[in-house]
């Protein structure tokens, strides 16, 4: 018996599709065929949060204990451990068949080191999603130089028990070299693929007579949803550009001041705003659109871009991001911006939009690929 077991506050449920990529990797996993059982656990403070079934996959709860704000990070370490350990007894896996441990985020590498302490033959694997390795800036004490040094302190004990360290493109392991008590015994970089049978081309979705751009993110400021805004305004007001749609979805605290901007500019007419969509319909939003622009300039990676990618969707993004790894190089001034420079991204989409040339990444982003390539690298070693 061979047990995958993936531990992770990131997985979709019914009223919530938080971490759907995480989902679609462990589908991946579970498809490759390499393991008996692949398990999900999900960290919870609730009691009353119970064990539920999401498209086929068991996802188990157990209870844990944090003091918030991130104030004291592990002091109560031993109580939640405890409360992983009896999870794992009550649903009937033996410790000893374990043979990976892969935790998502810092944190959540707790219970992983755990179980290898009883079993050294498990192989620890830690997840990082994005550029706070560390979770420095969780909080309302994330300013003080004392909660620094604790938080810093028990994220480096954690990191240095770990077999594998995982990260969501180059730049994210990057930030985790950065910290000098921090020895990386190995590190995979593992790219957020996609399901390319969720996510495909379809044809007859587009309004021809239009221009489509689409953008999908949480409305804040690192987002940088107004670069793409002003940049829009540029084409419109000073370029005459009358056939241009945009359409955003994401809420979050930087949406009023963009809805502002729009209504001041008179853009009202060729800027959409949309609540969230469920991650299932996004398909048919990216087949919509003839072009997907996310200015992020704080971005581990983002699926966003490689979901439309997948769409037959060619994305524009910021230089330094995770996702500017997959651009070649002789294509960055088509598809990279500096971070705010709304003047070269509305060149960049009045070019795209006379040219119409076609987009090209330098690695594959099927998922299933890129797990399977995942697992072999553990398996030799």
């Amino acid at each position: 018996m061979k047990i995958y077991l993936v531990v992770t506050p990131f997985f979709p449920e019914f009223d919530s599709f938080r971490g759907p990529y995480i989902y679609d990797q462990v589908n991946a996993i579970i498809k490759t065929g390499k393991y008996n059982k692949v398990i999900v656990l999900k960290p919870c403070r609730s009691n009353k949060l119970k064990d539920y079934i999401y498209d086929d996959i068991p996802v188990y709860r157990f209870k844990t204990w944090h003091i918030p704000s991130n104030a004291l990070p592990g002091m109560f370490d031993n109580m939640t451990i405890r409360s992983f350990l009896n999870k794992i007894k009550d649903i009937g896996i033996r410790i000893a068949d374990i043979d990976v441990v892969h935790s998502h985020v810092t944190d959540n590498a707790i219970y992983a080191i755990a179980l290898k302490r009883i079993n050294p033959n498990i192989k620890t694997i830690l997840q990082h999603h994005g550029f706070d390795v560390l979770n420095l800036e969780l909080g309302c004490f994330a300013d003080y130089k004392w909660h620094k040094k604790l938080v810093i302190r028990y994220g480096t004990n954690i990191c240095n028990n770990i077999d594998l360290h995982v990260g969501v493109s180059g730049k994210t392991l990057s930030y985790l070299r950065a910290y000098d008590g921090i020895q990386i015994k190995d590190s995979y970089i593992l790219y957020n693929g996609v399901d390319t049978s969720k996510f495909h081309p379809i044809t007859g979705l587009r309004d021809k007579n239009k221009f489509t751009i689409g953008c999908i993110g949480n409305f804040s400021i690192i987002k940088d949803h107004i670069t793409l805004i002003k940049a829009i305004k540029i084409l419109h007001k000073d370029k005459g550009c009358d056939n241009i749609i945009v359409k955003f979805i994401g809420s979050g605290p930087t949406l009023q001041s963009c809805k502002d901007f729009v209504k001041e500019n008179g853009l009202e007419n060729i800027i959409k705003f949309e609540t969230e969509a469920d991650h299932k319909k996004l398909i048919t939003f990216y087949n919509s659109i003839d072009l997907f622009v996310l200015p992020s300039y704080y971005e581990a990676f983002g699926c966003v871009y490689t979901e439309a990618y997948a769409c037959g969707v060619p994305f524009i993004a910021v230089k330094g991001q995770g996702i500017s790894e997959l651009i070649p190089e002789n294509d960055i001034d088509k598809w990279l911006i500096d971070k705010g420079d709304f003047v070269s991204l509305a060149e960049y989409i009045d070019k795209y939009m006379q040219c119409r040339y076609k987009q090209t990444l330098k690695y594959d982003i099927n998922i299933n690929l890129l797990v399977k390539d995942f697992l072999d690298y553990i398996d030799k070693k």
